[in-house]
């Protein structure tokens, strides 16, 4: 929820900011920072989204972190690959 309100309270701000430049010039900075407001709040969405496909255990182990998803109330497992330090949810009924 927090995110959306971001995402809409930047690109208000973007579409402000570029009717202020387009009357009067030296209100880019305004714009510039309304344009890295938005495209950091896009950037987090997209590629924090999750993993998708299947989920291959090869060279990840499980932790012993688990929890609900407050969104789904399922249980989530917390896997970790040493080889690169990621960390992957894993909804413990897809677990291998």
């Amino acid at each position: 929820m927090l995110r959306l309100v971001v995402t809409v309270v930047a690109v208000l701000w973007f579409v402000a900011a570029a009717a202020m430049t387009v009357l009067d010039t030296a209100a880019w900075p305004m714009l510039a920072m309304a344009g890295v407001l938005l495209l950091g709040t896009l950037f987090e969405r997209f590629h924090y989204r999750g993993a998708d496909g299947p989920f291959d255990p090869a060279g990840w182990h499980p932790t012993t972190e688990r929890f609900r998803d407050e969104e789904t109330g399922r249980l989530v497992t917390i896997w970790f690959n040493p080889a690169t330090g990621e960390r992957r949810y894993v909804d413990a009924g897809d677990e291998a």
